[in-house]
Parts: C-alpha cells; sequence; structure tokens
C-alpha cells in the first residue's frame, strides 16, 4: 500500500473512530440504564447498549471502503459463531471491537478505547486505536512502523520501544482464560516477580507499551480484535510479541496466552516468571 492510499485510510478510519465515539459512546458514557447492559459468555463478560449500536455504526461505514466487505467485531461473533470462525482466513477482512474495556466504561471509568484491524489471510497488516479520553490515536501497517496522534494538534510521533532493561519491570494483563488450578499459580508467580498495574484494556495497555510506559503485557487469552492491534503495534514500534506456547507468531486463529515485551530479553524472562518450562500447564496444553 503507497504512502498516500495510507494516509487516506488514516484519515478515513480516524474520523470514522471520533465520529462513533460522540455519536454514541460518550453520549451513553455514564448514561446506562440497568437494562442496557447484558452479560455473554460470563457473570463478568460484559456487553452494552453502546458496544451493539457503534459496532453496527462501524460496519456500516467500513462496508465496502477499500472494496472489503468481510468483517469480525466482537459483538457480532458472539451472536454467530459460525460465521465469524469462517471468516479467519479471509484474503482481507475488517475486525472491530467497538469498546475495548467494557467494564471499565459500564463502570464509569475513562480506560477504555475503540479498535479497528485490517487482517490478511489471518494475518493483521493495519491496526488502529483511538482513545477517546486522552485523544490518542495510534496507529501502525505492518513493515511500515507504529504512530501516534494528537487529536488536537494533528502532531504524529513515531514510536519506538527502548532497548535498555530496566531495574525494575513494570507490566500490565492478567491471566483470564487460563484454566484452574494452573491460573492462580502463573498469577502469584507474576505477582511475587514484577511490578504490575491493571488496566482492563488490551488497546490501553498495547499504548503504554509502545510509549515505554510499560515493559510487558501478559493475556491468559486472545481474540482477533484484542491483540489483532496488540501484536502489530508493538512489532512495529521495536517490541516482541510471541504465543506462549512454542514461541508462535500471533494469528487470528491463534488460541492460549500470549506475551508482548520491550525486547527479547525481557520476553524470556518473563515467560520464565510466569510459566517456567517445568510448569505443569506447559506440559497439559502441548
Amino acid at each position: 500500500m503507497k504512502k498516500k492510499k495510507r494516509d487516506e485510510v488514516v484519515q478515513y478510519i480516524r474520523l470514522l473512530l471520533k465520529d462513533v465515539n460522540e455519536s454514541i459512546i460518550l453520549k451513553y458514557f455514564k448514561n446506562l440504564k440497568l437494562n442496557d447492559i447484558s452479560t455473554k459468555t460470563s457473570e463478568d463478560d460484559f456487553v452494552s447498549i453502546a458496544d451493539k449500536k457503534s459496532e453496527e455504526l462501524i460496519f456500516e461505514k467500513l462496508y465496502g471502503f477499500l472494496n472489503i466487505k468481510n468483517f469480525i467485531g466482537e459483538e457480532d461473533s458472539y451472536i454467530d459463531k459460525k460465521q465469524y470462525l469462517s471468516l479467519l482466513n479471509e484474503p482481507l477482512v475488517w475486525v472491530v471491537d467497538p469498546i475495548d474495556g467494557t467494564k471499565n466504561y459500564i463502570n464509569g471509568k475513562d480506560n477504555f478505547c475503540s479498535m479497528i484491524s485490517l487482517a490478511c489471510f489471518s494475518i493483521p497488516i493495519a491496526t488502529f486505536i483511538y482513545y477517546p479520553f486522552k485523544k490518542i490515536f495510534v496507529y501502525a501497517f505492518k513493515g511500515f512502523g507504529a504512530f501516534s496522534m494528537d487529536f488536537d494538534t494533528k502532531k504524529i510521533n513515531k514510536l519506538s520501544i527502548n532497548s535498555f532493561n530496566p531495574s525494575e519491570l513494570l507490566g500490565s494483563g492478567g491471566t483470564k482464560g487460563i484454566p484452574d488450578p494452573y491460573r492462580q499459580s502463573i498469577l502469584n508467580n507474576l505477582r511475587n516477580n514484577t511490578k504490575r498495574v491493571f488496566i482492563g484494556s488490551a488497546g490501553i495497555e498495547t499504548i503504554m507499551l509502545a510509549k515505554n510506559q510499560t515493559q510487558f503485557l501478559f493475556h491468559g487469552r486472545v481474540t482477533p480484535w484484542d491483540h489483532s492491534p496488540l501484536d502489530l503495534i508493538i512489532r512495529e514500534a521495536g517490541g516482541v510479541v510471541y504465543m506462549i506456547k512454542n514461541k508462535e507468531k500471533f494469528n487470528l486463529n491463534s488460541q492460549g496466552p500470549i506475551l508482548a515485551a520491550s525486547n527479547h530479553e525481557i520476553w524470556d524472562h518473563i515467560k520464565e516468571i510466569a510459566i517456567p518450562q517445568n510448569h505443569p500447564y506447559l506440559s497439559d496444553v502441548s
């Protein structure tokens, strides 16, 4: 994709995410009624009317853009899992998370963002995150770097992750998705050996790592909508991202825990802290 076309795509997605936040997401923020909120896969897996309406609007505005008509959306995928699975390996597919950090959103906390990615045969090739309360727009194209734009000034900075190793490692994420009894053991390993902050939004955690505010990000499971942005932005900013099992690269079909870090040394170090080579979880999933 040529620079002019990339710039056109950035402009289109930037204005789309701004519009969907102003017209739907921010209007419902702190104005949700009880019947506007429901759960999906578990009692703490929330979805709101704002998630549903904003995803519908994004689909409507993206349909046919760049001649692409395939979509994977977090809310739509929950409704029609068979359709979702059939799209994972398409030549081109939009991947959408209208509100990443829904639990924060419905609790009136501002750590949420909107994310759109483009994947080619299951590999993320472009991705975009809009963090409305910070007015930050972060994006990346495969092979062309990762960038952060200030929405007010329009100033663009190329993101570059520091390669040095700090004396104290700070990270984010959690172990949700790893089955018991392994989950608690892995969580204790991280708690006892690293300094961690809980954010509750994969997109914002990605921005923090890409801006050198943290050095690692561990998640117990992956989804196309949460981890396409994480994978592409961190890699294009110079960081390291692998699935824990067999140190494979992420794609839309990946399953299991994922770890992103500032460099290979930190990745190996955190992996050995969280899930040592002799940890029973590794033999159970291999």
